[in-house]
């Protein structure tokens, strides 16, 4: 029988070696060495948990949704944010493009 937590270890490996991680992780060294853009990158992600949080208790207000789009507009003032974000995108698209394939055994078998 296959082990497939190996299998799903030596992904996390080989994720590891993808050009999108690799540069993921350049984008994320050169944003943590702009102050400023760090500091906005750290409190978009802060009010972007904070409205998650609201919005599992029910209690979001238009407020809430202004002020995480008032940072999102900042965070485009910061070309390392920029960059950063892109290389997000980028990684996720290989993510999304992988679990097609681990999931695809799965929607051929409710194919009838």
């Amino acid at each position: 029988m296959v082990n497939i937590y190996d299998t799903a270890n030596q992904m996390e490996q080989d994720l590891k070696q993808t050009q999108q991680y690799q540069e993921l992780k350049a984008a994320y060294e050169a944003l943590k060495a702009d102050e400023k853009a760090y500091a906005c990158f750290k409190e978009l992600q802060d009010l972007q948990g904070q409205l998650q949080q609201k919005q599992m208790q029910g209690n979001i207000t238009e407020d809430d949704f202004k002020e995480l789009q008032e940072a999102g507009a900042k965070a485009k003032e910061f070309e390392t944010l920029q960059t950063l974000m892109l290389k997000e995108q980028a990684l996720s698209m290989l993510m999304d493009e992988v679990s097609k394939i681990i999931f695809q055994p799965v929607q051929e078998l409710y194919q009838d």
